[in-house]
Order: structure tokens, then C-alpha cells, then sequence
């Protein structure tokens, strides 16, 4: 009896024992599935915050080209603003060249007369401008290419024009250094990179005659060339071009009456300005024109500059 209780007692204990165990495996179970959840959730949220991450560095390397573009449009627009604003009176200008000057020139030359394209007209100072074009000429029976400056000014809205010069001065007549190997095309630099000019001066009583030479830089040669003539020569220069290899020189409106000082004075100032302009390299011919004028007369006495100096 006592072993049957024995036994009794040991499946009873065998049995809470494989309850215990089958409770801790079933809670190990559950244990290990809640950790598993823990590890995935854990790894779905390092994935997430990677992705956040990437996100975010697209996004900084998108808001940065924006900032460079916006710094661009920036800029332009500045540029823009800085641009100083067209007048509406070049335009005006040009349409009555076109509409009025070949016919004004063709009173002038009795023959029809072709102007070049607007791009090939020089606007000079003071309302003048200076057109180009080609005619031909019965006389010769050839093509002559002719220059001519026009006065403008505006009355009552409309702008209103003046034929002040032209070349050539009479039918039949043509000087071949006028004649432009780039299609009289005008530009205002030098060829040469560095341009050495005769700066010319005179003695009192004119028994010495000498210069001074400066290198011009080819690229600003007009303002440095006015420069040193004022230096040197006391002569104001207002703008310096080239036509081919014509030299164009104009001078200051003032300059006449400030070449009057006597026959020797006024003899001595044309003297030195013809001769250094004339020493300008790769030049075949040299006009000087006061105001936009040519032929224009100077000093006390009217002495006058020529058309045009040939270059020997």
C-alpha cells in the first residue's frame, strides 16, 4: 500500500514537473516570437531612419541647386538692371537715315544711291551721325563707296535732318586710300597689340622740331590716344576710329578758337597735330574733323584741315 502511494506521489510529482516545463517552454516560445517582433521592429525602424536620411540628403542637394540657380537668376537680373536703358532717339534717327539720306544723296551725286546696313553707321557727338553706301558713278562707270554726316535734331516730334558733308566732294573725283579693305567696316581698336606714336613738339621761334614717343595700348587706342594728345599737345580729342586703314580724328568743338594764337602759333599747333596723328602705324590716310565736321576751319586766320592726308 505504501508503494502504491509512492508511485502516486511520483506521477503526480512527474506531472507538475512536465506541466512546469511545458509552461516555461510555452513561455520561452513566447518569449522568443516577442523578441523576434522586437529585433524586425527594431530593424524596420533603422530602415526607416535610413531612408529618412537618404531622403534628407536629396533634399539638401535639391535645395542647394536652388539656392545656385536662384543666386544665378540673381545675378542676371542685376545685369540686367545694370544695363543702362536704350534710347528710343537712335532708332528714330536710323528709320529717318533710311527713309530720307538716299535721296537727299541722290540730289547730290544725280545718281541713285545705296546706303550700307545701319550696323556700318558711327554715331558722333553732338547730334551727328555719319552713314555709308555705295553709287554709281556714269562718269567713271564704276561703283564709288561715299561717306556722309548728317546733322539730326527734333522739332515738334519729328526728327529732322541735314546733309553737312560727304565724300567724294564732286562727280568724277575719287581718292583710292578711301577705298576699305574690310567692307568700311569701322571699328575703334588698333591691330597692333601695342601701337608707338609720334607725339610731336616745336621751339618757340621754330628752329627745333621734335617728338616724344608713346606706346598705346591697341585695344583702348581712342582714349589713350586723346589722352597723350592732351598730354602733349594740348589738343582735345573727343572720339579716334578706324575705316579700313583711315584714320578718323575728331576734335572738340572748342578747338578752333583755341588754335587762334597768330599765323606762327596757329602754323605750329596744326604743324605738330597733323605730323603725330600721321604717325600712327598701318595707316594709309588721316581726317580730322572738328564736331563732326571735315574741312573744318581753325584759328584767327581760317586755316583749314584738308579732306584727307595721305600717308606717305
Amino acid at each position: 500500500m505504501h508503494e502504491t502511494k509512492r508511485l502516486k506521489i511520483e506521477h503526480a510529482a512527474i506531472g507538475v514537473l512536465t506541466l512546469i516545463i511545458i509552461i516555461l517552454i510555452a513561455y520561452f516560445a513566447l518569449l522568443a516570437r516577442r523578441n523576434s517582433f522586437i529585433v524586425q521592429e527594431i530593424n524596420d525602424g533603422q530602415e526607416f531612419i535610413h531612408e529618412l536620411l537618404l531622403t534628407n540628403e536629396v533634399l539638401k542637394a535639391e535645395t542647394q541647386n536652388l539656392l545656385w540657380e536662384m543666386e544665378e537668376l540673381q545675378a542676371e537680373m542685376a545685369g540686367l538692371q545694370a544695363e543702362e536703358p536704350i534710347d528710343p532717339m537712335h532708332y528714330r534717327v536710323i528709320q529717318q537715315i533710311l527713309a530720307v539720306a538716299p535721296e537727299r544723296l541722290q540730289q547730290v551725286f544725280d545718281e541713285e544711291v545705296e546706303l550700307n546696313p545701319p550696323e556700318d553707321f558711327i554715331m558722333l557727338p553732338n547730334n551727328h551721325i555719319m552713314v555709308s553706301g555705295q553709287w554709281f558713278c556714269t562718269y567713271n562707270e564704276m561703283p564709288i563707296t561715299l561717306y556722309a554726316i548728317f546733322g539730326y535734331w527734333l522739332w515738334q516730334d519729328e526728327i529732322r535732318l541735314d546733309l553737312l558733308s560727304y565724300s567724294p566732294f564732286w562727280i568724277g573725283y575719287w581718292r583710292s586710300p578711301w577705298e576699305s579693305p574690310n567692307n568700311h567696316s569701322w571699328v575703334r581698336y588698333h591691330a597692333m597689340e601695342t601701337v608707338p606714336v609720334r607725339f610731336y613738339w616745336m621751339g618757340g621761334d621754330g628752329d627745333e622740331f621734335g617728338y616724344n614717343v608713346e606706346y598705346l595700348d591697341g585695344e583702348t587706342f581712342p582714349e589713350q590716344l586723346a589722352y597723350y594728345a592732351l598730354k602733349h599737345l594740348n589738343r582735345r580729342i573727343v572720339d579716334a576710329w578706324f575705316v579700313g586703314t583711315i584714320l578718323y580724328v575728331n576734335l572738340h568743338h572748342s578747338e578752333p578758337m583755341r588754335m587762334s594764337s597768330g599765323t606762327f602759333g596757329e602754323w605750329a599747333m596744326y604743324t605738330t597735330l597733323v605730323s603725330s596723328l600721321s604717325s600712327v602705324p598701318s595707316i594709309d590716310a588721316l581726317v580730322i574733323m572738328v564736331d563732326g565736321h571735315r574741312e573744318s576751319t581753325f584759328g584767327g586766320h581760317g586755316m583749314p584741315f584738308q579732306d584727307i592726308y595721305l600717308i606717305p
